[in-house]
């Protein structure tokens, strides 16, 4: 998916890799090869728990980092447009394996996702961009060329391989985990960062042979959630949303200096939550410290013993064609 190479999201939103599942169930059948063709992270009102898993089994959706978005978005700060021009410009590339005996009912299915380079077509064609809107409700357009259900791909170097996540198809759904989950996010046109989340889990619906999910149907697509630890929160997250702060901070303080930031009514709100030395900037000290960052970043659940920020995304996914060593048949 720029939060999740963003935030996903990689990220994954995106992207996505889980290892360490806890089911005694080893997946069975053919593997299924796919790409994320779009990662969706929150922005509306009710989007958090809609993209959230039960992570720490009190029976609610976890996602704190979900309803941060959700309120950042409402200052139009758009961590969808970044995951958005992510994925589709290739900067995050998440490959899914899919290993199951049958789509609709199924003992022992797996889930695991790697990170990807090296497509075939490339994303944009030369000279090729993605084309982003601004604001809260910005679209995306361009490139993609490599998510028509036909792409191949190499498996990054760096991505991580570890065990997939396990757990049964029923009546035409996957649940599984929990495990470990790494996702690459990439906010503001950033560099995309890996954050491996644990206790991870993964829902989803309407998957097939040659797709996960469609996105003209919200009932369809997979679930993607789990825990940030307080290190990655720290050193990769909100170090993470400070060019999208920035980036609103630019458009709507223009010719801002210390003391006169000259800014419109939503720059004025943006600074007013984050920026507490009044410099007109926002480091990633002040979005810590700050009574926004404390009520939204604190930790919300416990995984085993360690206290983490909850996470969840939702993907859908085309077909594609990469090779994992070792792997049995595959499609």
């Amino acid at each position: 998916m720029a939060f999740l190479r963003p935030l996903f999201f990689a990220a994954a939103l995106s992207s996505l890799v889980a290892c360490g599942s806890s089911s005694n169930n080893t997946p069975q059948g053919t593997h299924y090869h796919y790409v994320a063709s779009r990662v969706l992270v929150p922005t509306m009102t009710g989007d958090a728990t809609k993209y959230g898993l039960d992570l720490d089994g009190d029976g609610n959706p976890d996602n704190a980092l979900g309803n941060l978005l959700t309120a950042l978005s409402t200052q139009g700060i758009n961590a969808q447009t970044s995951i958005d021009e992510a994925v589709f410009d290739g900067n995050i590339t998440l490959l899914t394996d899919f290993q199951t005996t049958d789509f609709t009912n199924a003992a022992a299915s797996g889930l695991q996702v790697y990170l990807g380079d090296d497509a075939m077509p490339p994303a944009c064609g030369s000279g090729e961009m993605v084309t982003c809107g601004s604001g809260a409700t910005a679209t995306c357009t361009g490139c993609q060329h490599d998510l028509q259900g036909t792409g191949s791909f190499g498996i990054d170097p760096s991505s991580p391989m570890d065990a997939a996540l396990e757990g049964p198809i029923v009546g035409g759904t996957f649940k599984g985990g929990p495990g470990m989950l790494s996702l690459e996010i990439s906010l503001g046109g950033a560099a995309a960062t890996e954050v491996d989340l644990i206790g991870a889990r993964a829902q989803g619906a309407g998957i097939t042979a040659t797709a996960i999910g469609d996105q003209s149907d919200d009932s369809t697509g997979l679930i993607l959630g789990g825990a940030i630890t307080e290190t990655d929160l720290q050193t990769k997250v909100i170090p993470s949303i400070i060019p999208v702060i920035q980036g609103v901070l630019t458009t709507h303080c223009p010719g801002a200096v210390p003391g006169n930031c000259m800014c419109d009514a939503t720059g004025n709100t943006v600074l007013g939550l984050f920026d507490t030395n009044h410099d007109c900037m926002v480091s990633a000290a002040e979005i810590s410290n700050s009574s926004f960052g404390m009520t939204l970043l604190a930790p919300d659940v416990t995984i085993d013993g360690m206290p983490a920020l909850s996470l969840g995304v939702k993907a859908f996914a085309v077909g594609a064609t990469f090779t994992v060593a070792g792997e049995g048949s595959a499609q």
